[in-house]
């Protein structure tokens, strides 16, 4: 994962950084919202106590947050994404020209901006582009 960052996004890992004590992997400015992507076990320590750390950042930027935790297994990704929605199943699948699919069975449905941002991060961190979620 090589990604570049403008200097609104880095303003915003910093602040981020600074309030939490968690350097994130990621920072993504979707104009209403900002999605933080940190490592493995620091969500809670992002969220702070009673969610005191996102809300005082969210005022800050006047933005919602959500956290998630990356992992370098695009399907443990995939069910920290759907928190609190459980994940059933999940598997990749590489079909004879090297594209791989996310196959993937949840425990209720998801809305169209969840599955948006599944596929945006999919593509980002694993080139994933064909997702199938049932």
């Amino acid at each position: 994962m090589h990604i570049k960052f403008d200097s609104d996004t880095l303003s915003l890992i910093t602040l981020f950084s600074n309030s939490t004590g968690v350097i994130p992997k990621d920072c993504i400015n979707l104009g209403d919202k900002v999605i933080f992507t940190v490592p493995m076990g620091e969500a809670a320590i992002s969220i702070g106590r009673n969610g005191e750390t996102v809300k005082l950042i969210q005022k800050l930027i006047g933005k919602d947050i959500t956290i998630v935790e990356y992992s370098d297994d695009p399907v443990k990704l995939l069910e920290n994404l759907l928190k609190p929605i459980k994940l059933v199943s999940g598997y990749i699948a590489i079909d004879s020209n090297k594209h791989k699919t996310l196959e993937a069975t949840t425990a209720s449905n998801l809305n169209g901006k969840k599955i948006k941002l599944i596929k945006f991060l999919m593509e980002r961190y694993f080139n994933i582009s064909n997702i199938n979620i049932k």
